[in-house]
């Protein structure tokens, strides 16, 4: 099918070149954006240092629709030495990842009852982050672009977990459909173009952009960066593990890397996202994300 749309920059916020407000990596202008596509379907975003979310997050996004001061915030975010940093596009095993993490940095196989949206760097106040003490294991979904200039300085350790886009875009569907009432999320083959970016604009920046940003990043820093894809977490949980335990350098021993890896199965997080883990104010309760087995 051939799409057209008409884009619409509301003049109360600040007002650019679509193109700009886009792709430029440079400005740290804002825009409300709207969308509509031929089939009439209407879509509200906010756009800010290159990413763009829909404008239904306003109410959990910091500074709300004066978001963009977060993100350019987010390179003067204080980085300790012993922080940790998890970077994930979208529905590629965060949470997942972080809990694995989380005990190979604590030494345990016990669950935290701390989230990991208590350390998200994407929708929490820098002011808050600060907050929490260490060790923390900053994670977000942004491109590498705007990670915090002390991780650089720092040389903090960095995983990235990837994912196939098929299987991405299919998991993003139904996590966004169980958070938005619009009709982009009416059926997959609607939200397909979106999450794509075929419709101009897309959840936080494009797949493949993401993608080589990491990659270039992992060329000009591979010894800061450890690159793992969820097929292979899938596939041989404990031979990750032990990659991501070698990576950080906490030395944990065979027997507690396969007791975490039956811990943060499928069921068993599951189970402790319901009874272990504390729904803190502001945040949304995602327990819906675990659609089905990893």
């Amino acid at each position: 099918m051939l799409y057209m749309y008409v884009y619409h920059i509301i003049t109360r916020f600040t007002c650019f070149n679509f193109r700009d407000a886009i792709s430029s990596n440079r400005q740290y202008n804002m825009a409300k954006i709207m969308v509509e596509t031929l089939d009439g379907i209407k879509m509200e975003y906010l756009h800010a240092g290159g990413i763009t979310l829909p404008l239904s997050f306003t109410p959990f996004l910091p500074e709300g629709e004066k978001y963009v001061k977060h993100v350019q915030g987010l390179k003067y975010l204080h980085i300790r030495d012993d922080d940790l940093y998890l970077a994930t596009y979208p529905k590629c095993g965060t949470h997942w990842t972080w809990e694995i993490m989380t005990m190979l940095q604590k030494g345990d196989k016990e669950y935290s009852n701390k989230q990991k949206e208590s350390v998200f760097v994407d929708f929490r106040p820098n002011s808050k982050l600060d907050q929490v003490p260490s060790p923390r294991i900053l994670n977000s979904h942004y491109a590498d672009r705007l990670i915090p200039r002390e991780i650089i300085e720092k040389k903090i350790k960095i995983v990235n977990v990837m994912r196939n886009p098929k299987d991405t875009f299919v998991s993003l569907y139904y996590h966004m459909k169980a958070l938005l009432k619009e009709d982009i999320v009416r059926d997959f083959k609607t939200f397909l173009p979106y999450a794509m970016g075929t419709y101009g604009v897309c959840m936080y920046q494009p797949f493949y952009e993401y993608i080589k940003g990491w990659e270039a990043f992992t060329k000009e820093h591979p010894d800061q960066i450890l690159n793992l894809f969820y097929e292979d977490m899938k596939e041989d949980p404990i031979r990750e593990i032990r990659k991501i335990n070698e990576f950080l350098g906490t030395n944990r021993d065979d027997e507690l890397i396969e007791q975490i890896a039956e811990a943060c199965s499928f069921k068993n997080l599951k189970k402790a996202d319901a009874d272990v883990k504390v729904q803190e104010e502001g945040f949304v309760d995602l327990s819906f994300m675990y659609r089905k087995d990893l």
